[in-house]
């Protein structure tokens, strides 16, 4: 480090103080020379104005000698460095002067390189005391801008461990915290569907929003008491404050509340601890907000919710309506969707709406089981290839982390749906088999007049149920399909040479005029007409 110092030179005799002033070029070694006097008294006014960083002088002055000088400089300016110029005879009055805290002296006679050299000490001394001085400063500086960094690791520390009462105020003293040091409240916020708001955001505006919901919770609680918020996760800050003299806890938060969704787009859910008495005890505040705004899970959000006002709660599984659950197996096994998610609604309704709701780990303990009950029926019914969604969809079920009521009941019924698709899909398959043996017989045996109820009894069907199957594939009834697949093995016979009262008989048919009536409405044409037609 090289800094220009200021240094004055104060001697009773004119010669020594031109010969050390004028005559060494004091600029090559970066001093200045801020001025010079002929006694103490001189040299006191003239440190006053210039301030030096060294100063010069003959230890025996009139009006006032170097010690009387030396007290009153140092008193004023402690890091002066003054160096004595004195004789053998003063040696006692020069060990008196470092006594008093001067920096050296230099015993006469002396030659100007002496006196550089024990300047450019003096120098190097001041140099090490302003660099150590800026170190120490720029310390400061760094400690500082860390405090709030700082504040929040402590605060987090609280929040997570227990500590003793002496080792939570060493620390609270260190870090100058601005909150009283007795009662405090702790308030966890968090920003509702925050993921699904911001996840096609760019980092900077997810940035701003945070940045925005936490200035807003600072000036929300600075207008009531002194508080300190720092954000917890992504989504999520905690504030720790003094309770208010006017306000209680509750309207402070809902104070914050109104303000989040006031002056931004965004809504925020609020738990509220209770008041604790010492700083060591903040870890069960922040444990009692944290189960109070788990219960945002019932609301979905834009709540407070205060442990103080939560009822005690069974934390035993909740047990649905048996007679539902039953109902609910029931319709996935017959694949009936509609049916089945209307029952997953009322399951879900006859245990929130309990007189005292479940806390939020016990309708998601409740959810799981149902999960595994589900895909326990669907396993009786599909494929191993098939029953691999389905597992993947309980699977995801039950290691959701982070979960609201509604989203847990959207999550079973998707369950029930992609296995009620399966079903579905088999039955249609099963359908379509049963109608296609149905068709097969009856292109074998176009001569037989049988009824639905003989059809049926081929595929061990109700001939009601049989019938409503048919339609519902080919979108005739039986009978009109029969009908129809006779009329194109007429019109086949009758392109092959045959007659009309051959085929007729050889379809089943005894009255020929009925035969051809009946050709004629399917077709527009009577018989000859058609042969007629296409045998020319």
């Amino acid at each position: 480090m090289t800094i220009e110092l200021r240094m004055c030179v104060i001697d009773d005799i004119k010669t020594v103080v031109q010969g050390i002033a004028n005559q060494i070029n004091w600029e090559n070694y970066g001093i200045c020379i801020a001025g010079t006097a002929s006694n103490g008294e001189q040299g006191i006014d003239l440190i006053k104005e210039t301030e030096p960083h060294i100063v010069l002088t003959d230890i025996r002055m009139p009006k006032k000698d170097g010690l009387e000088m030396t007290r009153q400089v140092l008193d004023m300016f402690p890091r002066t460095k003054i160096v004595f110029l004195s004789g053998f005879t003063d040696f006692d009055y020069a060990q008196e002067a470092l006594r008093l805290g001067a920096f050296d002296y230099i015993v006469k006679p002396y030659t100007p390189q002496k006196i550089i050299e024990v300047v450019l000490k003096a120098k190097q001394s001041i140099e090490e005391e302003i660099s150590e001085t800026q170190r120490y400063s720029e310390m400061e500086r760094k400690l500082r801008e860390s405090l709030p960094y700082l504040r929040q690791e402590y605060f987090q520390l609280l929040l997570q461990f227990r500590t003793t009462p002496e080792q939570a105020k060493k620390r609270w003293d260190f870090l100058n915290i601005a909150l009283e040091r007795e009662r405090f409240i702790v308030m966890l916020t968090e920003i509702d569907q925050f993921t699904e708001q911001t996840e096609t955001l760019p980092m900077q505006e997810v940035e701003l929003i945070r940045f925005t919901v936490h200035n807003i919770l600072e000036e929300s609680l600075r207008e009531h008491t002194k508080g300190f918020v720092f954000r917890d996760q992504t989504n999520r800050f905690v504030a720790i404050f003094n309770p208010s003299a006017f306000l209680n806890a509750e309207t402070i938060a809902e104070r914050c509340r109104e303000n989040v969704n006031k002056y931004s787009k965004y809504t925020i859910s609020i738990g509220l601890g209770e008041e604790v008495q010492e700083i060591h005890q903040i870890s069960y505040s922040y444990s009692q907000a944290f189960a109070a705004l788990s219960y945002n899970f019932y609301t979905g959000g834009n709540t407070v919710y205060s442990y103080r006002n939560m009822s005690p709660v069974p934390q035993t599984l909740p047990r649905y309506s048996p007679e539902k659950e039953k109902e609910l197996f029931y319709c996935l096994r017959s694949g009936n969707l509609q049916k089945a998610s209307g029952i997953v609604d009322e399951l879900f309704e006859e245990t929130v709406n309990a007189s005292m709701p479940p806390a939020p780990e016990v309708v998601k303990g409740m959810c799981d089981e149902l999960a595994f009950l589900i895909n326990r029926v669907f396993s009786e019914k599909l494929t191993l290839e098939e029953m691999e969604k389905i597992e993947r969809q309980q699977y995801y079920i039950k290691n959701l982390s982070s979960y609201k009521l509604k989203e847990l009941q959207d999550n079973i019924k998707e369950m029930c749906r992609i296995g009620c698709a399966f079903i579905q899909k088999r039955h249609v398959e099963d359908v379509n088999q049963v109608v296609e043996q149905v068709i097969a017989h009856i292109r074998q045996n176009l001569s037989s007049n049988m009824t639905v109820n003989d059809y049926a009894k081929l595929v061990y069907l109700s001939g009601s149920y049989f019938a409503n199957l048919f339609k519902k594939v080919t979108g005739m009834t039986v009978t009109q399909f029969v009908t129809s697949e006779r009329m194109e093995q007429t019109k086949a016979m009758l392109l092959e040479g045959k007659q009309v009262q051959e085929i007729a008989q050889a379809l089943g048919y005894e009255d020929r005029r009925h035969f051809s009536e009946l050709f004629k409405k399917h077709t527009g044409m009577t018989p000859s007409e058609f042969k007629h037609l296409y045998t020319k």
